[in-house]
C-alpha cells in the first residue's frame, strides 16, 4: 500500500455497486500472496505491466471469470495489470468481454 494509507482515508462512497465488498488488509496478506504467486500469473499480465518493486502488490487489477473460486491455491486471474493507470485499457477490454457473455 501507499505510505500513509489508512482505512479512515478510503472514500467508502467511491464504489457503491451492491456487488462490491470493501476489505482492508492492514497486514498486506493478500498483496504479499499475489507477489509470491506472480510467476504463476506472468502469462496473463497486461502488455504494459511493470514489474513491482514493493513488498506487496497494490495498485493492481485482477480479473476473474465466474469459475474463479478462492481457496488454496489462489485462483489464477484471466488477466491482471500493474499499475492500474498504465494498464487500464486491458482492464477495460477484459471487463467489457465479461459483460458481453
Amino acid at each position: 500500500m501507499y505510505p500513509g494509507d489508512t482505512r479512515s482515508k478510503w472514500p467508502s462512497t467511491l464504489l457503491t455497486d451492491s456487488r462490491v465488498t470493501h476489505h482492508w488488509d492492514e497486514r498486506r496478506a493478500l498483496g504479499t500472496a499475489y507477489l509470491l504467486n506472480l510467476t504463476t500469473m506472468l502469462d496473463r499480465r497486461a502488455e504494459a505491466t511493470l514489474m513491482p518493486t514493493a513488498d506487496a502488490m497494490w495498485d493492481a487489477f485482477y480479473v476473474y471469470g465466474a469459475e474463479g473460486r478462492w481457496g488454496d491455491p489462489m485462483p489464477l486471474p484471466i488477466a491482471w495489470g500493474y499499475p492500474i493507470m498504465v494498464t487500464r485499457d486491458r482492464l477495460s477490454r477484459e471487463v467489457d468481454a465479461l459483460l458481453a457473455r
